[in-house]
């Protein structure tokens, strides 16, 4: 999946200069041995110092949502469940690495070419994006944590503060060995969950329904919604793992313009480049879309059992097989209760109301066997710069513009 103009479409904390004991790492923040975490990380540095002019410094975060979940009604403006869902989180782990600065970020009008890179971070860095702490996000309100800092490029050079650089990075397929960011000891076993599956990235959550309740074209059909589990733990996991290239920079105006790429120095202070999670894209309805997307959690639910609990979640690998055109666990279809639950929304065209039913916007439909893997093919662009800015996105499978994510 890329990002264009056309349609804009961590464990190892290498928190210091190339001047640190080992290539790009902070003696603080040292990955662990064998399949033993690290204990803490020091970023080396925090939200008012060192504030040395010419340094870049990278954080993370998840923003409103991932902290504080995606709540129905919610707010008017924000993405919302329309069938009437609300979703919080426990964990949020990512994995990312091979971090990278190139000088000349808007030379090309191809987002694609990013340069021979100056300075790099490889990683890999696993970080919780539910729970950074530390810093205030780029969105200008939600926190962010610290991963490392650039004080030079990697032969020891200061950065040209009239430059642009590239920014880039990857979301990785977990390994040991690694260096754990923020998470805390009864999270380690879940990082050895995603080694052991081969995952980049792994969600526990609760889904709680928060709608009316109502269905009424049909008394069958609205006891079969009834009969649907109110409460859902979850956990889900799958491995994305590709690259996320020459990112656009909010700093400079909109997210979407490729003239605004890049991280530029400045002699004033450092500056900040936050790799930016969108939680949303997991429970997207349409693939490559930004704009026309609702969130959906009816069909998830339609195949959990009834006991599911934070000890005993329901295993989003169970979806694998399920069809995009959505059923209840008896097979019949599950059709879109979006209009009785939610101000405003109209099912019809591409959103069949007698059906819920996925829209693979022109992806291969061999591409997206089953749900899960619907799901975690929009997670391949939820990875941003800085909030909300887009990059271009490269899969780990030969035939772009579409990549096969994996759900072990």
């Amino acid at each position: 999946m890329k990002k264009t103009l056309a349609f804009s479409l961590l464990l190892a904390c290498a928190c210091g200069s190339s001047s640190s004991t080992t290539p790009n790492q902070n003696p603080k923040c040292q990955p662990g041995s064998g399949t033993t975490l690290n204990a803490s990380c020091d970023p080396g540095f925090s939200q008012t110092a060192p504030n040395k002019p010419g340094t870049i410094q990278v954080t993370f975060s998840g923003e409103k949502f991932g902290e504080t979940g995606l709540p129905f009604p919610g707010t008017p403006g924000d993405p919302v469940f329309v069938d009437g869902w609300s979703v919080t989180f426990d964990e949020l782990l990512v994995v990312l690495g091979n971090f990278r600065l190139a000088p000349g970020a808007t030379q090309s009008t191809d987002q694609s070419q990013a340069g021979t890179p100056v300075a790099t971070m490889p990683g890999p860095y696993v970080v919780d994006m539910h729970k950074p702490t530390g810093f205030l996000g780029k969105d200008g309100s939600e926190p962010a944590g610290g991963i490392f800092k650039w004080d030079t490029d990697d032969s020891g050079r200061a950065f040209d503060n009239n430059t642009r650089y590239a920014f880039s990075y990857d979301s990785k397929r977990a390994t040991y060995p690694a260096t754990q960011v923020n998470l805390t000891p009864d999270q380690f076993a879940d990082y050895a969950l995603m080694v052991q599956n081969g995952w980049s990235k792994l969600y526990r959550g609760t889904a709680t329904y928060s709608g009316t309740g109502t269905y009424t074209p049909d008394a069958t059909v609205q006891a079969k919604f009834a009969a649907l589990p109110s409460t859902v733990h979850f956990v889900f996991g799958w491995n994305d793992a590709g690259g996320h290239v020459n990112c656009i920079n909010p700093d400079f105006g909109a997210g979407t313009d490729l003239a605004n790429r890049g991280v530029q120095p400045s002699s004033n202070g450092a500056v900040i480049a936050q790799a930016t999670l969108h939680v949303d894209h997991v429970f997207w309805d349409i693939l490559k879309e930004h704009n026309d997307v609702k969130l959906r959690f009816d069909p998830v639910a339609a195949w959990a059992p009834a006991n599911t609990t934070a000890a005993n979640p329901f295993d989003l690998r169970t979806l694998g097989t399920k069809p995009i055109a959505a059923t209840f666990s008896d097979g019949t279809p599950l059709p879109d209760r979006g209009p009785f639950e939610t101000a405003g929304y109209t099912c019809g065209g591409t959103r069949p109301c007698a059906q819920v039913t996925m829209n693979l916007n022109g992806v291969p439909a061999g591409n997206v066997a089953g749900l899960a893997n619907f799901m975690a093919f929009s997670a391949q662009s939820q990875m941003h710069l800085n909030a909300d800015g887009l990059c271009y996105d490269v899969g780990q499978h030969a035939p772009d513009p579409f990549f096969v994510p994996a759900i072990p």
